[in-house]
């Protein structure tokens, strides 16, 4: 049996992105290495390696060295406890402090300007320190760089502010009593009252600075808005800049991914399947295409957030099933589409075609995906019924 060194992950061969590459090798569940790491994985590999293998196999994920030196993750994760010991004794950041936190960013992005996407190995490797806010802050940080220069929209000082907002995101919750930061259960009406506070606290703290930019502040205050207005101060989302939005979602997959004592992490693909499915109630819909698409197969070891069979929603409120994958755009798969639906007053009501309809998203601009359906009750119900219908067997 192969002998291996790091997190042992499985991998659904079903869920694996065509002519993509997996970072690490993969192993059968005896342990047998099946193939090599960066192998591309064309169809053939892929349905080989079912058919000898079943659907799962494995990976172990080691410590890879990143594109940001040691010594800049040691003081960005260093800086950001000076920063939060600086505010619990004094109530607020100095301008010395301030600086040191922009020269750590001047050093990631530094850093990244040679090969930024090696640099989500870093991701998995902060996992390991003890400190959770200090890591989430630096995770936010460096996956809200990345995010940003793969967009091209943006100009080298606004992800300089961009990253910075991200990485002070939440010093706001300094002033949030602990005992509520650590509270285990379900907050109350009460709690989130005072939780939906931190935002404005971490702009007070920081508003009196020199030359402080406001990329940072409008980071820190708007970081909590949706899509459906229903954020923390029901601000309409089209209005809002842009560098909050991308720092939002990089702040909810980190939070996802990352274990918690009330709960555990939770996997790559399930936090994309988060996020695709809060279009257009926390999200829009072109951010999300945007990071499943450019950051997705980095973080996901290059599998999907469904596989063919998968049940989703579109645009047009319909329902379809997933035939297969789009290569160029994970967003816009060939589907069937199978039926209409409407929700009214909290019910769901479904007319099912006489015919199904089969397109290709990529060219039916009318129709894009904006939910995977993981309800297994609902997936039952749909299947038993397009079975009744003749549409699948």
């Amino acid at each position: 049996m192969q002998q291996n060194e790091g997190k042992k992950v499985s991998i659904n061969l079903n869920y694996l992105r065509p002519y993509s590459n997996l970072v690490f090798s993969l192993y059968s569940i005896g342990g047998e290495k099946i193939l090599n790491e960066y192998t591309l994985l064309t169809p053939k590999i892929i349905e080989f390696m079912k058919n000898e293998y079943g659907n799962i196999v494995f990976a172990y994920e080691t410590r890879r060295k990143g594109i940001i030196s040691e010594k800049n993750l040691t003081m960005a994760v260093d800086t950001s406890r000076t920063i939060v010991e600086e505010i619990n004794k004094s109530k607020k950041i100095t301008k010395a402090t301030y600086r040191e936190a922009e020269k750590v960013v001047d050093s990631i992005i530094t850093d990244l300007d040679s090969a930024e996407i090696e640099a989500i190995n870093l991701l998995q490797n902060l996992k390991f320190y003890e400190e959770y806010s200090f890591q989430h802050s630096v995770n936010v940080g460096i996956l809200a760089a990345i995010f940003a220069r793969l967009k091209g929209t943006f100009s080298k000082e606004e992800i300089k502010f961009l990253t910075l907002g991200a990485y002070l995101l939440d010093i706001g919750l300094t002033r949030i009593e602990k005992k509520l930061l650590l509270k285990k259960d379900k907050y109350t009406p009460v709690d989130m009252q005072k939780m939906k506070q931190h935002p404005q606290f971490g702009y007070e703290i920081l508003k009196n600075i020199p030359g402080i930019h406001p990329i940072v502040l409008q980071t820190l205050l708007f970081h909590h808005e949706k899509h459906n207005y229903k954020g923390y101060y029901s601000l309409p989302y089209d209005l809002l800049p842009l560098p909050p939005k991308i720092v939002s979602i990089c702040d909810i997959y980190d939070a996802l991914t990352s274990p918690r004592p009330y709960r555990n992490s939770v996997s790559p693909t399930n936090a994309l399947k988060f996020l695709v499915n809060s279009i257009d109630i926390h999200f829009d819909y072109d951010l999300i295409s945007d990071f499943v698409n450019k950051i997705g197969p980095l973080l996901n070891n290059a599998q999907s957030f469904y596989t063919k069979g998968d049940f989703c929603a579109l645009s047009t409120k319909e329902l379809a099933m997933i035939m297969d994958f789009n290569l160029d755009d994970y967003m816009r798969p060939k589907v069937m589409v199978f039926c209409k639906f409407a929700q009214k007053q909290g019910n769901l009501k479904v007319w099912f075609y006489d015919s199904p309809v089969y397109t290709d998203l990529a060219e039916d601009k009318g129709r894009y995906l904006t939910r995977v359906i993981d309800n297994k009750k609902h997936i039952n119900i749909i299947r038993a019924k397009l079975i009744q219908k003749g549409m699948i067997k």
